[in-house]
């Protein structure tokens, strides 16, 4: 939905953009109506003004919830461009953008994988994505790429129409404001008295938040000993009281970063049944509690989503072979029988790990075999593999290097997988024309 410009610029300044350059007035542009986070809501005050609250934080404020993560990722994404990108003016990026996606075409018409590390890097540049730490974006501008050029390509050959990466721009922006704003956790709210310790209860009068340390230290005497309180209600990671919590194990919760440093420090903690707080989410609709994992491509799916992505595997002939349902307490069944808190772990680590992205991604080069480069060092190398196993149902494991990637099908001539730890379905007549150890 087009904006008039004066509700944009008036936009930005409330958001602390600059309307000169108009580089970023996309990102006020998008602001406007964005939904209210998960948990608030709005009314109208005494003075007939939009007010803003969140029930189990008591947070309560006049601007948006919205609107400081909007401002935060165009403070994220400006200060890349001003130390790598330089890009000035949205026509200034719009003019590389057309030629790196020319060289994509180019190397289609040529019949070479579209795709490069060097073509990523340098698409990647031109939307302030860093491809050292941003992984999962990184993934999500290659596929972009890879099929903006099938589309285009197809389009160009038989209608030749003119080139346009006007689609391609606001599809890689909605998916930078998906991960940047919708999808950005919310924030502890912390002690006033002690900014190290989460907030458990609001003074209703002075209308500041305390931990129970900070409570005690400032109500035990005086007249606040008799103001009102509310209780605060936020899950907050046991290791970085910072960040709220994603998970529970053994009836104490943590972060995703918290729980992976338990996990290295104790790797028994895999025999501890694993709950994702507020169940597994779909890829497909992150709206949707996702109810099966497929073992083949390791993808959350709602029963919805599954049945809706059928027909397209049927059809390009990569089929779910192999099915594990999840029940509402966050446990996993193979055809009826419960697997194991250790099996269970794994499983989500890498198909939560393949569905974030990683630091290794997988290409292929113009003699279409595979390679893995790393974001961080950008060095390229072919997979070694490590080790092979076959759990119930023939769906084989390869493990390469411990790191997970898309496996390909075409086993015989020894494309499999890049870097990774992958399902697929093979029988062992077609791993020994692989050259695969049993």
């Amino acid at each position: 939905m087009a904006h008039a410009p004066d509700v944009v610029r008036e936009r930005a300044r409330v958001l602390g953009i600059p309307e000169d350059p108009p580089l970023w007035l996309w990102i006020p542009a998008a602001s406007l109506g964005a939904p209210l986070p998960e948990g608030w809501d709005d009314f109208l005050d005494e003075e007939g003004q939009k007010a803003y609250y969140h029930g189990k934080t008591k947070r309560l404020q006049r601007t948006h919830p919205m609107l400081d993560r909007f401002t935060q990722m165009y403070n994220k994404l400006k200060a890349f461009n001003d130390r790598a990108g330089k890009i000035e003016s949205e026509k200034k990026m719009e003019a590389m953008l057309f030629v790196i996606m020319n060289e994509l075409l180019n190397r289609c018409n040529r019949e070479l994988p579209p795709v490069t590390p060097e073509l990523l890097e340098r698409c990647a540049l031109l939307f302030c994505v860093n491809t050292s730490e941003d992984f999962r974006m990184t993934n999500i501008v290659k596929v972009a790429m890879a099929d903006y050029a099938e589309e285009q390509y197809d389009v160009m050959v038989t209608t030749q129409t003119k080139l346009t990466v006007d689609n391609f721009i606001d599809r890689v922006r909605r998916e930078q404001i998906r991960l940047e704003v919708f999808e950005k956790p919310d924030e502890t709210v912390m002690c006033s008295e002690y900014p190290d310790k989460p907030a458990v209860v609001k003074n209703l009068v002075t209308f500041d938040f305390y931990s129970l340390e900070g409570f005690a230290a400032t109500h035990s005497t005086g007249k606040r000993r008799f103001h009102e309180t509310a209780k605060v209600e936020q899950t907050v990671c046991s290791i970085f009281p910072r960040k709220l919590a994603t998970c529970e194990v053994d009836n104490q919760f943590y972060s995703d970063e918290g729980y992976r440093l338990v996990l290295s420090k104790n790797p028994a903690m895999r025999s501890k049944h694993l709950k994702i707080l507020g169940g597994y989410r779909c890829q497909e609709n992150a709206d949707r509690r996702a109810e099966v994992l497929t073992e083949d491509t390791l993808e959350f799916l709602s029963w919805e989503a599954y049945f809706k992505l059928f027909r397209h595997k049927q059809l390009m002939g990569r089929m779910y072979n192999h099915l594990l349902t999840i029940d509402e307490d966050g446990y996993f069944y193979r055809m009826g029988n419960r697997l194991p808190p250790e099996e269970t772990s794994r499983l989500v680590d890498k198909a939560r790990f393949l569905a974030g992205g990683g630091e290794w991604a997988s290409f292929e080069d113009d003699m279409h075999d595979d390679i893995g480069t790393t974001s961080g060092t950008k060095l390229s190398r072919r997979p070694t593999l490590t080790s092979v196993t076959e759990p119930p149902g023939n769906a084989w494991i390869f493990v390469v290097e411990d790191l997970v990637f898309p496996a390909k099908r075409n086993l015989a001539q020894g494309a499999f997988a890049t870097c990774s730890a992958v399902s697929v379905s093979a029988s062992y007549s077609t791993l020994l024309l692989a050259g695969l150890p049993r």
